[in-house]
């Protein structure tokens, strides 16, 4: 029971490395709970409890970047706020 539980504690430890396996993830944090005598429901351990893997960038860094810089420098000249230094914005 003692290694079981150790690998239970591995995988409830290091959820970003079974995203895959969900299944296992929830198998691991059952073992846990049942080890210290506790109940457990799965229904309660929802999505925000898991790692949740990032979104994909929709555009590269510099492209973002870049267009932000282009809204702030025209929202400056409309509003007629000139900039500190020559490289602001």
């Amino acid at each position: 029971m003692q290694d079981i539980t150790q690998t239970a504690r591995q995988i409830a430890g290091s959820p970003e490395d079974h995203l895959d396996e969900i299944h296992l993830f929830t198998s691991a944090w059952a073992t846990m709970k049942a080890a210290r005598g506790e109940g457990f429901d799965p229904a309660r351990l929802r999505p925000q409890h898991l790692i949740d893997r990032p979104a994909p960038t929709p555009e590269p860094t510099d492209m973002v970047l870049d267009r932000v810089g282009q809204k702030v420098r025209a929202i400056m000249d409309e509003q007629g706020i000139l900039p500190h230094r020559r490289h602001a914005a």
